[in-house]
């Protein structure tokens, strides 16, 4: 699959969850609330980068003047629209922001990173809007997310049947490589309980966050394979629910001032 043909994939997987998105995202509310402590507030403005349905805006208000929400999904953003809340609405690809350069006081963008075909290209671009001084507050998943669910499935074909995330080195190389990004790495491991793997595939697909990226399996998903998937499962809780793992990265960025 080429890089546009992705990009829309993943648009229309989040477009058709919009309205089943909030009512499932236990994760992303755990994730943004973390993140959100790690946000400096700012007399100027704020870019939510990756907004989604706008249901965080009523707290990142209370951290700014004013507020721009920007998504990949035109059908998240007429949620977004509806919350008004934020001043300005763009439909856009973060990896080509189109916001001008040194415009931004802060930027937040929650689990939307991992989506990116070059997450690279997104930090650089939000550098690139930031102010001098300016930061950022970006979280994403890491490789070893919803690890149990892939051993799970391994056990009964040899598809893909989860995205394919990066591993904390890559970021490590990154804060590395580019001292001026001003990069702080911080990482969390995060646990949910489900009934079983039919609701744990049913809030990924609510979220629409049920794209692979690579590899991934066209056929039709039966029964009996859900039933090996269970029977294969590895992490079970004392109740008879399953647990599955999340590994949350939290990167802080800071712009630097011209004269450093």
């Amino acid at each position: 699959m080429n890089a546009l043909a992705l990009t829309d994939d993943i648009a229309r997987h989040f477009g058709r969850a919009r309205e089943s998105y909030e009512q499932a995202a236990r994760l992303q509310r755990l994730v943004a609330a973390k993140a959100f402590t790690l946000l400096t507030p700012t007399a100027g403005l704020l870019l939510d980068l990756g907004s989604g349905p706008g249901w965080f805006h009523s707290k990142l208000k209370q951290h700014c003047a004013d507020l721009i929400a920007l998504d990949l999904s035109f059908d998240m953003l007429q949620k977004t629209r509806a919350a008004q809340q934020a001043s300005l609405v763009f439909q856009a690809d973060a990896q080509s922001l189109p916001v001008a350069s040194e415009s931004v006081d802060r930027v937040f963008s929650s689990l939307m990173l991992q989506w990116c075909e070059q997450p690279e290209l997104v930090l650089q671009e939000i550098n690139r809007v930031l102010k001098p001084g300016g930061s950022a507050v970006i979280s994403t998943l890491l490789d070893g997310t919803l690890q149990e669910f892939k051993q799970a499935w391994s056990v009964v074909d040899h598809h893909q049947h989860i995205n394919q995330f990066l591993p904390l080195d890559f970021y490590q190389q990154l804060e590395f490589q580019h001292p001026q990004l001003g990069l702080q790495l911080q990482t969390e491991l995060v646990q949910l309980e489900y009934p079983d793997v039919l609701a744990l595939a049913r809030e990924l697909k609510d979220l629409g966050a049920n794209t692979v990226t690579q590899g991934r399996n066209k056929a039709l998903t039966g029964k009996q394979s859900w039933q090996k998937v269970q029977q294969a499962y590895p992490s079970r809780c004392i109740d008879g629910q399953i647990s599955a793992s999340y590994q949350v990265l939290y990167l802080t960025l800071t712009k630097q001032n011209s004269e450093s």
